[in-house]
């Protein structure tokens, strides 16, 4: 009976540990919701909805079949903070799970692509922008594809998205 207890005891923590949160996660929760913000949460089932529409681009379809989530986090115009979370989620982030795809330096700006591969899959696409007047984070999570992962960006119609059009001309 131990044996048994203590089995279920480390399943149950194992689990535990399986559960927490990323430093995307954290960094959503800790500002949405929040004055100055605007978060955006998009889930699978959003996608399931659209993926019921035909589209004339198959490609697109495609794309939208195998997302799990989108998640939008971004300081607005009423923002009068002194907050940087590039900097806080670029320090968090795990150098060993996230690639950098692709960095655009502008004068008041910083604007950081990065990619978490799995069994040589992306299941995630990061922009961090980060600058004097803006931060955007925008976490795209599931099967992505990068070809056509521009055409979200313009489909969608999201402030901050317009940035992965970037990635096209890559």
């Amino acid at each position: 009976m131990k044996n048994f207890i203590f089995l279920i005891s480390f399943f149950l923590f194992s689990g535990a540990v399986n559960a927490q949160n990323t430093p995307v996660d954290e960094l959503f929760d800790k500002y949405s919701g929040k004055e100055g913000f605007t978060s955006v949460y998009i889930t699978s089932y959003m996608f399931s909805m659209f993926a019921d529409v035909e589209s004339n681009d198959p490609e697109f379809d495609e794309l939208i079949k195998n997302l799990k989530a989108i998640k939008i986090l971004a300081t607005d115009e009423s923002f009068t903070g002194n907050i940087n979370f590039f900097k806080e989620i670029i320090d968090k982030l795990p150098k060993d799970q996230y690639k950098e795809l692709m960095v655009i330096k502008e004068k008041d700006q910083d604007v950081k692509f990065l990619v978490n591969e799995k069994d040589g899959k992306i299941i995630e696409l990061l922009l961090i922008a980060g600058g004097a007047n803006e931060n955007a984070l925008i976490s795209i999570q599931g099967n992505i594809d990068l070809k056509n992962i521009s055409k979200l960006s313009k489909s969608m119609k999201i402030d901050g998205l317009e940035n992965l059009e970037k990635i096209d001309n890559k």
